[in-house]
């Protein structure tokens, strides 16, 4: 059985060994088994050590998810060296800071990408190129090289040593191995320091979350980054730490996903909102296509009532046992920490927690009564080893009277007396009017049940007078024909729901909200013009 006391590697070897002929990855149609992976991750293991990479050391991977990027993630942790995840369109500038304040001398990223790194040489960094069609069919790998390949030098795979394989393991389960990178839970960046055992604590519990009796068959989408707590470990690690496979997508297609469903080949969705809504677009997708679906979970952005009750509503229709259910969670607990599953789930709710983690309401510091609100705090094995480099001084951390430690997530909500936690806002989001706080999440869950709103954000905007005020911006539903201006119902909802200090002052339509590299709406970016 998989345990949570071992590293990352020593998990997937694990069920590599005992699943050597099953599938673990699937990529553009092409199957790779277990035993052809783990035989790729010992191969590049072995060379990472003849290039004189070693313990600790922090290699930079800059990957979709692609086969490579998984071989990598165990590679590097089975030497022992740290795995800097970063997002795959990162900006030079941007991640030559992250590289600096990591001290990573070397860098995957994707052959097309090196010539957007130019400087990157000039301050000592080795760039090894990865082609996502090394282990592709011929055609694939022609036609890709006279798109994207042009002056790109041989990637990293040639010049891998395949004949031989590293057999040495580092041990150590409880040690920093990897690091992601987040607005934390103060809205500054931090860089996140991850055990292999806070990852194996989520996914020792991964067939429970998932609710799947065996894993033999089950296929999993794989197309939240690795960079991302919850695509890390969930996306990836916990299929392949139960036998069960990967399918591997860098960048979300609905005609891709329809097609292995058609197959057979995909029984489990984890994706952000709008993956969904692109699925539920799609006219092939229902009826038998959807009818092998298992379960959908849906997470990392606001969570429009509306997209659960029409999915749910097209799995009815299609027979399929599958139901959205929504999780919570932070990257400082590897993400997921209570989620809805398919036997315990309450509608409102973002869930109970997972096994070996416990999440609890507090009032500075005072634990508060089930059904009273306050700021989650959450404690178990999945939380982080703590902040790195610059922000090593800031202590998430608060020591409760039998010293147990918990994370403060900033985040506002309640845990009722059954233990589902329900999930209000932001600390930071709250909005002050007139003294009154005002909660924009609650704003934005109401007027998304209307029909003619398909993304929506309110804002707080300093003012003289009352403290603060808020600015509305909406995004309306494409199909929506009838006017382009909606205030008066908008302002209507809002008085009658909340009340006049809820009101935005200014109404502002978009035709989209800026996202940040994670698809959260950014609202730095947010401008009223």
């Amino acid at each position: 059985m998989p345990s949570k006391n071992q590293t990352l590697y020593e998990a997937f070897s694990s069920s590599a060994r005992a699943n050597p002929n099953d599938v673990a990855l699937i990529y553009k149609n092409h199957r790779f088994t277990y035993q052809h992976v783990l035989r790729k991750v010992n191969a590049i293991a072995y060379s990472l050590n003849k290039l004189g990479y070693k313990q600790d050391d922090v290699i930079t991977i800059m990957l979709p998810n692609v086969p490579m990027a998984v071989y990598l993630l165990y590679a590097v942790n089975q030497i022992g060296a740290i795995a800097n995840l970063v997002h795959p369109l990162m900006k030079e500038e941007q991640l030559t800071g992250i590289m600096k304040k990591t001290k990573s001398k070397i860098l995957f990223t994707l052959d097309s990408n090196v010539n957007n790194l130019p400087n990157l040489k000039k301050i000592g960094i080795k760039i090894y190129a990865v082609s996502p069609v090394d282990e592709l069919n011929v055609f694939i790998k022609m036609a890709y090289h006279a798109k994207c390949q042009k002056g790109i030098k041989e990637p990293f795979a040639h010049k891998l040593c395949t004949s031989k394989i590293y057999t040495e393991v580092d041990h150590d389960y409880k040690k920093d191995s990897f690091y992601l990178h987040s607005g934390g839970t103060t809205g500054e960046p931090k860089t996140i320091a991850l055990s292999s055992f806070a990852l194996n604590a989520v996914a020792v519990s991964g067939l429970k979350i998932v609710d799947e009796k065996s894993p033999k068959g089950i296929g999993m989408l794989a197309v939240l980054p690795m960079f991302h707590g919850f695509g890390l470990c969930m996306g990836i690690h916990v299929c392949l730490m139960w036998g069960a496979f990967d399918v591997l997508m860098p960048k979300f297609s609905t005609k891709e996903t329809i097609n292995y469903l058609k197959r057979g080949e995909l029984q489990i969705i984890i994706g952000v909102p709008i993956l969904y809504e692109a699925l539920l677009r799609n006219k092939r997708f229902h009826g038998k296509i959807v009818s092998k679906i298992h379960n959908a979970f849906v997470g990392g952005d606001f969570v429009n009532e509306s997209l659960i009750k029409r999915f749910n509503e097209r799995m009815e229709e299609g027979g399929a046992r599958a139901r959205m259910y929504e999780g919570y969670g932070l990257t400082e607990t590897t993400t997921v920490c209570t989620v809805n599953t398919h036997p315990y789930h309450r509608y409102g709710s973002v869930g109970r927690a997972i096994p070996f983690t416990e999440t609890k309401a507090f009032n500075n510091g005072r634990e508060l009564k089930p059904d009273t609100c306050g700021e989650l705090y959450v404690r178990g094995d999945s939380m982080m080893n703590g902040y790195r480099f610059e922000n090593k001084k800031i202590n998430p951390f608060y020591i409760d009277k039998k010293k147990q430690r918990w994370i403060k997530t900033g985040d506002y909500g309640k845990v009722d007396k059954d233990g589902y936690v329900y999930f209000i806002q932001r600390l930071k989001r709250i909005i002050k009017v007139n003294g009154i706080n005002i909660f924009p999440k609650q704003i934005e869950n109401e007027l998304a049940k209307l029909p003619y709103v398909y993304e929506c954000y309110a804002k707080g905007v300093e003012d003289a007078k009352h403290g603060n005020v808020i600015n509305l911006y909406v995004v309306l539903d494409r199909n929506n024909k009838e006017k382009d201006n909606y205030d008066s119902e908008f302002r209507n909802v809002i008085e009658n729901k909340f009340s006049v200090y809820a009101l935005p002052k200014k109404i502002i339509y978009k035709d989209k909200l800026p996202k940040t590299l994670v698809g959260k709406i950014d609202e730095k970016q947010l401008k009223d013009d």
